[in-house]
């Protein structure tokens, strides 16, 4: 039986942080970590499993932690962000798993949105790798993408050419809707298997800037989305969703001269 009862104690693919008005989520799935057995979680690719920690993870940040006012996704592993969804998950699942998967997924990226919208908090998926699929999905929910420029990391949606099914979790209704990326480049960049590297993305609009390596990670200036959250300032009582005794790891925050507000993870500074 499937139980979507869990906590940080518990997480085995995704570690939350939380400093001040900063929260971190970074993925770092387990291989052997899938939710049934016949398949390996390569390449922080996700199942269900992996998905019900980032819904317990959204929500603990948004009704546990008021003070937080900004949440960055990122990735744990070296050169990959995320490769979507199990390919070999995908093909032992029946329809009804297939469906219910999805509607999950979809309703966790629609949370991230709907807390964007009305509880004031923003996101940004710092995407320091290769970003396919339903990985670049993810990073779509977002209010702000920020990718890598190493000369080898790409976004891509490759389902048509490679599966020769449409993006499960709203990939092409965001890319065009949201986003507001040309209609000719969209139907090129959705049906080329290859992805964008980091200068053609930021040109056809697929991320919001690219960051240069510097030593283990990228360095970015202060994002203006840490100072447009709406979430009330200073210290707030949350609700607890679950009793739990674990306790966030923490991430270094730090105000420039001007009282701006930036934020070190994996190297970047965001």
């Amino acid at each position: 039986m499937i139980t979507f009862d869990t906590d940080p104690h518990r997480y085995r693919h995704w570690r939350l942080a939380c400093e001040g008005p900063f929260a971190t989520l970074t993925l770092d799935v387990e291989e052997e970590g899938g939710l049934s057995t016949g398949y390996r979680l390569k390449l922080n690719s996700y199942d269900l499993g992996v998905d019900i920690e980032l819904h317990d993870a959204l929500n603990r940040i948004r009704f546990e932690h008021p003070e937080v006012r900004v949440v960055v996704l990122t990735s744990g592993k070296e050169r990959v962000f995320c490769s979507g969804a199990n390919i070999y998950m995908l093909g032992q699942a029946s329809h009804a798993e297939k469906v219910n998967f999805c509607k999950f997924t979809n309703e966790t990226r629609n949370g991230i949105e709907d807390s964007s919208a009305h509880s004031g908090l923003k996101f940004i998926a710092a995407v320091n790798g290769a970003c396919a699929g339903g990985g670049y999905e993810l990073a779509l929910a977002c209010d702000e993408i920020v990718m890598v420029d190493d000369r080898s990391s790409t976004v891509s949606l490759p389902e048509v050419p490679l599966l020769g099914v449409l993006p499960g979790t709203g990939g092409l209704t965001r890319l065009v809707d949201k986003r507001k990326v040309r209609r000719d480049l969209a139907d090129v960049f959705c049906t080329t298997a290859e992805g964008v590297r980091a200068d053609r993305a930021k040109a056809w609009k697929l991320v919001d800037r690219t960051a240069p390596l510097l030593g283990s990670g990228a360095r970015r200036g202060t994002s203006p989305r840490a100072c447009a959250s709406e979430r009330p300032p200073g210290r707030c009582r949350g609700t607890a969703l679950s009793h739990s005794n674990a306790t966030s790891t923490r991430a270094a925050t730090a105000t420039d001269g001007s009282g701006s507000i930036s934020h070190r993870v994996n190297g970047w500074l965001l």
